[in-house]
């Protein structure tokens, strides 16, 4: 049912950075809601994110990527723990496959000081192999970036998002925005899928598409270049194979495949990049799966093709002008457009949602802090996460955490109902995996999926035909077979 809808700020894009944008912002007195196309937090550009958290080295200096990056990485600790979000700081290489690369690395060096990023230092073979025991031994040495580190994405961006909407931030899923309303040079607010919906200020964060939404307002100069990055996950028996994230010296159309651990416990590789007319292409191929494995062995030679237990791509939304693009134009007045936040933009997250802020104070609106709004609020860890007083303890209360649900990654019953009762519900199987990680193992959801689909239709009062993989037209079941054929 459609319905209009006032609010002093709407945020269009549940990512990482209209997430972390609506948790600043929700510490004021204000109506803020937030619209995302998609079904549930982190399922557009964000999604397919790797979680590396980058140091401010490989930006241009002078740049707006180089200066929020160096200052988004030093704020990251904080703003992960503020949240309960694990940030791991394991550094990073950026290695020479060959004699001649070296002084690639001492000019990506320079780069870095002048950016601000401190402990960057040149290492040879013999270190580069004790740092890293599994990288190729014919590699010539390497730039070592001991500030950058690892998060869950996902949890972080559900864990932003959980904070807003307890202090009241409205989100708003399965809704497009179609175009925006101007009046008298004025933004008025936003046509949508489910009615119009009216704010005083509106926020574009939709990332690949923040540039056709910028269009229908009138304005130009905000397209968006597309490029599909391909990734592919190793089984975890392969955890410690990197230490940490390992590059080869970039090239001009970005950092080139990386071997990197996740957050989870999992090796992945890939981070090519391929310029795409569709931003919703998010297919792999052989033959650009076989270019990133054919680099990715280069890099580590202990990577087998034959323990791939997943794959996916993503889509990264690079501006014209290879920059970050954050400003409020002067006409329509009450715009703040938010454009080509790819690489480094979860590195740069804290610093950008400060900024808007920054933004919307000088001269758009004045904020008044609410003290009624809560300033602290910690995603509820998960159950294998606990030590075994802790989960003695969760069980006692709630037998659901004594029952497995997903084997692969140790996911309980428990921890999937609290998902799904959670401030962002988790309603959908892609939700409870984002959120729980359940489906995320080698398995990639044979074991679990039936289970989880019926805690879900039981949770949410739903036939298990109503329940969905990503929202409307992906239902994983259709009905029941007839007993007897």
């Amino acid at each position: 049912m459609k319905s209009d809808k006032k609010y002093d700020i709407l945020i269009i894009g549940a990512g990482v950075i209209g997430c972390s944008i609506a948790r600043s912002l929700s510490y004021y007195d204000l109506r803020i809601g937030v619209i995302e196309k998609s079904s549930y937090v982190c399922s557009g550009q964000s999604k397919a994110n790797g979680g590396i958290i980058h140091a401010g080295h490989n930006s241009k200096p002078g740049t707006l990527k180089a200066r929020l990056n160096v200052m988004g990485n030093r704020m990251f600790p904080k703003f992960c723990s503020d949240m309960g979000v694990e940030f791991k700081k394991i550094g990073m290489m950026v290695v020479a496959d060959k004699a001649e690369k070296v002084p690639a690395l001492e000019a990506l060096k320079a780069q870095g000081i002048i950016n601000g990023v401190i402990g960057l230092r040149i290492i040879g073979k013999e270190e580069l192999l004790r740092l890293e025991p599994n990288i190729a031994p014919s590699l010539s040495g390497a730039l070592f970036i001991p500030s950058a580190g690892m998060v869950n994405v996902h949890r972080l961006v559900i864990a932003s998002a959980e904070h807003a909407a307890v202090n009241g931030v409205d989100f708003i899923f399965n809704n497009r925005v179609r175009k925006l309303m101007v009046e008298d040079d004025k933004l008025k607010g936003a046509v949508t899928d489910k009615g119009k919906f009216y704010s005083k200020i509106l926020i574009n964060c939709a990332g690949t598409e923040s540039g056709k939404i910028a269009n229908s307002a009138g304005l130009k100069g905000y397209s968006i270049i597309p490029r599909k990055g391909e990734y592919y996950i190793l089984d975890k028996k392969y955890r410690g194979l990197v230490r940490r994230p390992c590059f080869f010296t970039p090239n001009p159309e970005g950092k080139g495949v990386t071997v990197f651990p996740s957050s989870n416990g999992n090796v992945l590789f890939g981070g090519n990049s391929i310029k795409v007319e569709d931003s919703t292409d998010f297919s792999t191929t052989k033959k650009d799966f076989d270019q990133v494995y054919k680099k990715a062995q280069k890099l580590v030679p202990g990577i087998a093709g034959k323990e791939i237990i997943g794959a996916f791509a993503g889509i990264r939304s690079t501006s014209t002008s290879h920059d970050f693009i954050i400003e409020a134009p002067h006409k329509p007045s009450g715009f703040i457009i938010l454009n080509g936040i790819d690489s480094p933009g979860l590195s740069s997250a804290p610093v950008i949602s400060e900024h808007v802020t920054s933004l919307i104070k000088d001269g758009l609106m004045d904020l008044r802090k609410d003290p009624n709004k809560k300033h602290t609020y910690k995603i509820k860890p998960l159950f294998r996460e606990l030590g075994p007083v802790e989960k003695e303890l969760w069980i006692k209360k709630d037998k659901r955490f004594a029952r497995i649900v997903c084997r692969c990654e140790e996911i309980t019953e428990g921890d999937i109902v609290s998902a799904i009762h959670s401030p962002i519900p988790a309603e959908t199987i892609d939700a409870v995996k984002f959120k729980t990680w359940a489906g995320a193992g080698r398995c990639q959801g044979g074991f679990d999926l039936e289970r989880v689909l019926h805690i879900l239709s039981r949770e949410c009062c739903l036939p298990p035909e109503n329940i969905t993989k990503n929202g409307q037209g992906s239902n994983v079941v259709t009905g029941k077979t007839k007993v007897g054929l």
